[in-house]
């Protein structure tokens, strides 16, 4: 019989703004006063990490910061499932490299390669949030990587919930982190960045099953613009979340139930 599952903290990085502030409307574009040094992200690790992969890192410390109890949680039984969208490193690490070409993809060959960082392509693995977070608290057990962007955020909500119910771990992480800006001529309209996570474990009877009331990919964006695997955990727990205003009082970043 598939186990209850229970969320016990959530976090929330949109527009709008960081935790309650994430609420109210926005406009497409960044993350007002997003710092990723005060949200517990390690400063030796900025120079690997995209905006994404920052925004990411954040969420999921945002989350365990309010989820009671997890740390005593066997590290093997702790999950972390993560949307995320094909990563290229940061534009302005190539700048010097399109500089040195010209336009001619031989000179860049020749003489552009050698100028861009070597850290560039580490920047761009897609599966960054995956591996620093889950270096980060010892999260060992059952994960997963979905690099399709809007789709991968909400697939990873989902297999979360499949993971707790079906007994695979006890703690599970869900959620999506992207980093759209500068990439309109491409999505073909505005975009945004931002970042949601989730922490679910296994329930008692009468916990509601959260199987249910996990989105589809449409109409998630909400006025933000393309937030691609951002989208589906941001609507969630923004819908989550709302009814919850009285609960959550001013706690910046994340809540529990």
């Amino acid at each position: 019989m598939p186990r209850h599952v229970r969320i016990i903290g959530a976090s929330l990085f949109c527009p709008a703004g960081i935790g309650i502030f994430g609420l109210g409307p926005a406009s497409p574009g960044a993350v007002p006063g997003f710092d990723p040094i005060a949200c517990g992200v390690p400063r030796k690790h900025l120079k690997t990490m995209t905006r994404a992969v920052q925004l990411g890192v954040a969420g999921v410390n945002a989350a365990l910061a309010v989820a009671p109890g997890w740390a005593e949680i066997r590290p093997e039984r702790r999950g972390l499932f993560v949307g995320a969208s094909p990563q290229a490193g940061d534009a302005e690490d190539l700048a010097a490299a399109l500089a040195a070409a010209g336009g001619d993809p031989g000179r860049f060959a020749r003489e552009g390669v050698s100028l861009i960082p070597p850290l560039w392509l580490v920047k761009g693995l897609s599966n960054n949030v995956l591996g620093y977070a889950s270096a980060q608290h010892d999260l060992r057990g059952d994960n997963g990587n979905w690099c399709d962007g809007q789709l991968g955020g909400a697939i990873a909500l989902a297999q979360a919930v499949h993971a707790i119910a079906e007994g695979r771990v006890d703690l599970a992480i869900a959620g999506g982190a992207d980093a759209l800006l500068g990439a309109e001529s491409v999505v073909g309209g505005p975009c945004a960045e931002g970042a949601a996570f989730i922490v679910l474990v296994a329930g008692e009877r009468g916990d509601a099953v959260v199987t249910a009331g996990i989105p589809s990919e449409d109409g998630v964006e909400e006025g933000f613009g393309a937030l691609g695997a951002a989208a589906v955990p941001v609507a969630w727990v923004r819908s989550w979340l709302t009814d919850r205003r009285a609960d959550v009082g001013g706690v910046r970043g994340a809540w529990s139930s």
